[in-house]
């Protein structure tokens, strides 16, 4: 199952994750960050309806116009 935005193509990142064990010693490690996707249903003007997988951003952008 894909986790990417069918509106705006958002998908998953990767962030750096720093260990500080001392104060000359840094480790880094990637860690994924995931897209907070929802499952919509969505009604146009003439009724047809559809389901698409929004992140949160895309469906506050919808709910404002």
């Amino acid at each position: 199952m894909s986790r990417v935005c069918d509106n705006c193509g958002k998908k998953q990142m990767v962030a750096n994750q720093v260990h500080r064990q001392s104060q000359w010693v840094q480790r880094r490690t990637s860690s994924p960050k995931q897209v907070n996707l929802q499952n919509v249903t969505i009604t146009d003007e003439n009724g047809n309806t559809c389901k698409m997988k929004l992140c949160t951003r895309c469906i506050k952008k919808m709910k404002s116009e």
